[in-house]
């Protein structure tokens, strides 16, 4: 019944708007979860080590169960800066006994799930730049690793089946996510433009970040395939491949030679003057559009700059689509009209009916090409 609802509402919106509508999609973690198994914002660095491959290295045969173990000394690291702000992980880290198993259950044990974006705001605000360059690594790491081996469907599917097929649609993509799972598809000849002035642009992406025609992908929080010079801030562009330990051995091409870090924006970090621009385009794009589908990013309270961009650029006439899931059917109509009350608190001025589709990702696409 839902993919039939769906399927008619984009034939009566391709009817209102003479077959040309601005179409506006918004992906958050839950989206790339869906695809390629990524970990959510609550999860991100907490799960590290259960997402992270093996939980216990093997050693010439055993496990290597020391306590300098790389695959534990990071983590550990990161659990003694907890400690300094929240007082809940002091004893964790007293447990550590040089085998591990301590570590791999601790998240399920704390009452409060921190955001590590909670936890970076307030590194920043102490002025602890070790401290934000580890949990910066570890973010890396965690979003890389864990989506090693995954197919990536939904992604790859909404490309070949939304984007290539769907002309009447100007379409334009606002992304909170570092991964780069959403990537061209060469036999679609669909290619994204991050609109952002690189200084260097890796030689096997030059051909293809040219290309004309490109869609818009606006990454308002940064993305693991763009590099930053501290020093300079000379940006770069890298071919999105796994690398699995951050960009340790790539320096800045000028006179400064600082290691490139991963342009990964910290709350309230020194690079607003670059990201800026990007929330201005969003702003714009939003302010425009017909319809606006969110995929997998539920707004927290938290990130009240997104509430804001949305709420003053919102139009009282825009379609708003919301795309969820519900694992049990029993609990569908719990689930909608908790979010329809969320969604109508967050943005009141809206005059069009607010649309929760629970079928999740993969349904959501099916429907559309229905």
């Amino acid at each position: 019944m839902l993919c039939v609802e769906i399927f008619k509402l984009n034939q009566f919106s391709s009817l209102i708007y003479g077959g040309n509508m601005n179409h506006v999609f918004v992906f958050g973690a839950g989206a790339s979860t869906a695809s390629a198994n990524t970990p959510l914002g609550r999860d991100l660095v907490w799960n590290y080590h259960p997402d992270c491959g093996l939980l216990v290295p093997i050693n010439n045969g055993v496990p290597d169960l020391s306590e300098g173990n790389e695959n534990f000394k990071n983590f550990r690291k990161f659990l003694e800066l907890c400690s300094t702000i929240y007082p809940e992980f002091k004893n964790f880290t007293k447990k550590w006994d040089g085998r591990g198993e301590e570590i791999f259950y601790l998240y399920d044990r704390i009452e409060k799930k921190h955001y590590v974006d909670e936890l970076l705001e307030i590194l920043h605000r102490n002025g602890n730049k070790l401290g934000i360059e580890l949990v910066r690594k570890l973010i890396f790491e965690h979003l890389v690793e864990s989506s090693i081996g995954s197919q990536n469907l939904l992604y790859k599917k909404f490309i070949t089946e939304i984007l290539k097929n769907d002309s009447k649609r100007i379409v334009s993509i606002i992304s909170f996510n570092f991964d780069f799972l959403l990537y061209e598809d060469f036999k679609s000849d669909v290619y994204f433009d991050y609109l952002l002035k690189f200084d260097w642009i890796d030689s096997n992406r030059q051909s293809i970040y040219a290309r004309t025609n490109p869609i818009k992908l606006i990454k308002l929080n940064g993305s693991l395939d763009w590099g930053i010079c501290p020093s300079c801030n000379r940006l770069y562009l890298y071919f999105p491949h796994m690398f699995r330990h951050s960009y340790d051995d790539k320096i800045c091409s000028v006179k400064c030679a600082e290691p490139i870090q991963p342009f990964i924006v910290i709350p309230h970090e020194k690079y607003k003057s670059i990201i800026e621009p990007l929330w201005s385009l969003a702003e714009r794009e939003l302010k425009r559009a017909n319809i606006v589908t969110i995929i997998g990013y539920s707004f927290p309270e938290y990130d009240k700059k997104v509430i804001d961009l949305f709420s003053t650029s919102l139009a009282p006439h825009t379609k708003l689509q919301v795309v969820n899931h519900c694992d049990r059917k029993e609990d569908e109509d719990r689930k909608r009209n908790a979010m329809f009350l969320k969604y109508k608190k967050l943005f009141p001025f809206l005059k069009t009916e607010i649309e929760i589709y629970l079928n999740g990702f993969k349904g959501y696409i099916d429907s559309y090409t229905g």
